[in-house]
């Protein structure tokens, strides 16, 4: 395998491995010996992994195969090991040992993908050493991304044009810096929150701080039950707040608590949010419901983070369509959300704007090149919300084979492809093993995007079909 792919995933690993240090210490604290024994063995994974890997380290720029390589092996790599807490302890109370080792990866992939689907029917009873360690795997598996899309840019050309759109600035091409800046801006935001959620009477710091992260990153969501006692204006209003800071792009975190207010806001927050209210009012209305339940439902799917509180079954046909589009789309790029991202709808809506005033210009001569430049520029953006559309549809398919109807299976494959984790019911523990893994897929492909799954997987099959032409 190619060193420069394995030096960056062995650094991904170590710090999981660091990160995953703060549960063990929660379960010494708590003095909860069973648990304490799993979070050190994955602890021992993830540590001893990365550094074995970081020791093959070799400084060189990754090209869109390596880096997309990267990108996928991360994503299998870190749930894979991330599995063992769940294994070790069994809380889905498996029948067999291929359903606990199924129910482990799902709920270990759920969490790094920062989905939230659950096989856990009431996370209040666990461990609260594994309760952090399950709210942390989103911040594993959300900052990951974010120090993989940087590892991408580490060319000498290249990332200081990304510290440049990230609004970091005099960075140079230190790598480990800006991936340990973006940690630091999300870790001010767990404790800030926490704290005002602490004097608003929400004491049980495990309980409140797991659930900071869990919204902030758009993971798991406490039950129904659980979620009651958020039910108030303030903490209501609160949490639209943390899912809008998860969504946004990482430039307008940093601006913001830089006190650069003048520059957060950018087209694609603007349009983010535009949005947001758009379909606020919309849903307000074909929902029949209030207009701050119309709002907290958009911006916890649009932010995919999938927390609900109304009953998603009795919503009508177009309003479930809506809420399935707004998953789709996402937020922001380079933010902790899923879907399609608001910056790829930019990109196309700013290039069909362009070809149109084009044969208005009186540069007759530059009228061709300018169009295929322009279409040209859009080709990344639109080939990704196609194939997005087309996998959706596709999975959507077999989904419904289990005895949905196909409103139903697009509304929970939607949710798994946008890594957002809200179900109308059907993405349960009882589904049979098959459908499990298709949502696993789902959750994986939708968390690295599948183009960046093709250009890992296309090479592979068309060497096979040159060799079986030759022959």
């Amino acid at each position: 395998m190619n060193q420069r792919i394995i030096a960056n995933l062995g650094f991904l690993l170590q710090t999981a491995g660091l990160l995953t240090i703060i549960p063990i210490i929660t379960g010494f604290i708590f003095n909860e010996t069973v648990p304490l024994i799993a979070l050190f063995l994955t602890a021992l994974a993830f540590l001893g992994g990365g550094f074995f890997l970081n020791a093959l380290c070799e400084r060189k720029d990754l090209t869109v195969k390596s880096a997309s390589t990267l990108l996928l092996l991360a994503f299998i790599i870190l749930p894979l090991i991330g599995t063992i807490p769940y294994l070790y302890l069994d809380p889905f109370a498996s029948a067999t040992v291929l359903d606990r080792f199924t129910n482990s990866c799902f709920e270990s992939v759920s969490g790094f993908t920062t989905t939230g689907f659950s096989f856990i029917s009431n996370p209040d009873v666990l461990p609260k050493s594994l309760l952090v360690y399950r709210s942390l795997t989103e911040v594993m598996g959300g900052v990951g991304v974010v120090f993989l899309i940087l590892a991408f840019f580490q060319s000498r050309r290249a990332l200081p044009k990304l510290g440049g759109v990230l609004g970091i600035e005099n960075l140079g091409r230190n790598l480990k810096r800006m991936f340990f800046m973006v940690l630091a801006i999300y870790g001010i935001y767990i404790l800030v929150f926490t704290g005002i959620f602490y004097i608003l009477g929400y004491t049980n710091v495990v309980a409140t701080g797991t659930f900071v992260i869990d919204t902030l990153t758009g993971g798991f969501s406490p039950n129904t039950l659980t979620f009651q006692q958020y039910l108030f204006a303030a903490p209501q209003i609160l949490i639209v707040l943390l899912m809008f800071l998860g969504a946004v792009n990482f430039s307008f975190n940093y601006q913001l608590l830089s006190g650069k207010f003048k520059k957060i806001l950018s087209s694609e927050i603007i349009l983010f949010i535009g949005i947001m209210v758009m379909a606020s009012v919309v849903l307000f209305f074909i929902a029949d419901i209030g207009f701050f339940d119309s709002l907290f439902h958009v911006v916890s799917l649009a932010s995919t983070q999938g927390i609900y509180y109304l009953n998603l079954s009795a919503f009508s046909s177009n309003a479930l369509l809506l809420l399935v589009v707004l998953m789709a789309i996402g937020g922001c790029a380079f933010s902790m959300a899923g879907g399609i991202k608001v910056s790829r709808l930019l990109k196309i809506g700013t290039s069909v704007k362009q070809i149109v005033t084009i044969p208005f210009s009186k540069l007759a001569r530059q009228k061709k090149t300018a169009i295929k430049s322009e279409l040209t520029e859009m080709f990344p953006a639109a080939s990704a919300i196609l194939f997005f559309v087309v996998v959706l549809f596709v999975f959507t398919l077999l989904f419904s084979t289990i005895g949905v109807s196909f409103e139903q299976a697009l509304f929970e494959v939607g949710s798994a492809l946008s890594t957002t984790g809200a179900t109308m019911g059907a993405v349960s523990g009882a589904m049979p093993l098959g459908y499990k893994w298709l949502i696993m897929a789902s959750m994986v492909i939708g968390k690295v995007e599948i183009v960046t799954v093709l250009a890992v997987v296309m090479p592979f099959f068309v060497k096979r079909l040159r060799r079986r032409i030759k022959f």
